[in-house]
């Protein structure tokens, strides 16, 4: 099962005819319902592919109403603040409540991005310039930024649970499965750790692992790389795989104009799941039709 993500063709004034009529020609499944849409307009996306005979299998959350004005911004479920983790908790409730009339049995969560004191430009610098060894500056860095993220594990570890405490009520009564993406990046929450972590601490509840080869690689890059064992069970268990390559220390690219780390290359997640192909708005339909058929294998 392959889908579509509507960011590689982000739908305009309500209208995803492009993204579609690509689902359509590439033999894909159907369409996931990205990050960067709005609750309105993946509604009428929805609604157009299931109407032509397209699967919409899961949805990031939370999504805001409308579409976010200049200098606005999502509020985050792992946020500092009480405040803001509620605002975050009740739009993605109102993403689960919109997904089961659609068909959509799993929800990918994004916890917001971590506030750190370092940016994350001056990293990708330090790796640009190849000076990410232990002695380097670039090295030097990258410890400070492991050891600030780790002083704040608990924390974040405690307003995810917090978040995932209400989510998974509410998901367990809509017969979904909440899907917890894996960090690549300090600036990421949960970690490879903190998702095992969270699992565990909500076993048998409705929640699953995403299997992440473009993110997976970026640790590989900056030598934060799990475990053969762990990496293999994640591929195995995983309740997503989201399909997509690395450059560098950077994620996102559609599959075939990046590179995977080679251990992370010799595995995926197995075929039960959804796969959903994710890239940049500005691949064209010949690498995007080629990316699907390169993951039919």
């Amino acid at each position: 099962m392959i889908f579509l993500a509507s960011d590689l063709r982000p739908p305009r004034g309500g209208a995803g005819e492009a993204l579609l009529r690509l689902a359509a020609e590439t033999g894909a499944d159907g369409v996931h319902l990205a990050g960067g849409g709005d609750l309105a307009g993946h509604a009428r996306l929805a609604a157009d592919a299931l109407r032509l005979g397209l699967g919409v299998p899961s949805l990031a959350l939370p999504l805001p109403e409308r579409p976010l004005g200049p200098g606005r911004r999502l509020p985050r479920l792992a946020a500092h603040a009480r405040d803001e983790r509620e605002a975050a908790i009740a739009l993605a409730l109102q993403g689960l409540e919109a997904a089961a009339p659609v068909g959509a049995r799993l929800g990918v969560l994004d916890f917001g991005e971590v506030t750190l004191a370092t940016r994350a430009g001056e990293l990708a610098r330090a790796f640009a310039r190849a000076e990410v060894e232990e002695d380097e500056p670039g090295g030097r860095l990258l410890a400070r930024l492991v050891a600030e993220r780790r002083s704040r594990a608990d924390e974040l570890g405690d307003a995810c649970r917090w978040a995932l405490e209400r989510l998974l009520r509410a998901a367990e009564r809509a017969g979904m499965t909440l899907v917890l993406p894996v960090g690549a990046t300090p600036w990421q929450v949960p970690s490879p750790r903190e998702a095992r972590l969270l699992a565990d601490a909500f076993s048998g509840a409705p929640l699953g692992l995403a299997w992440d080869p473009g993110r997976l690689s970026v640790l590989a890059a900056l030598g934060l790389a799990i475990s053969d064992d762990r990496l293999r069970g994640l591929a195995e268990t995983a309740a997503l795989a989201v399909e997509n390559d690395a450059v560098g220390i950077d994620a996102g690219y559609l599959p075939g104009l990046g590179e995977r780390d080679a251990r992370v290359a010799a595995l995926a997640a197995v075929a039960t799941v959804p796969h959903i192909v994710t890239g940049g708005s500005d691949a064209t339909d010949g690498e995007i039709t080629a990316a699907v058929v390169k993951m039919r294998g």
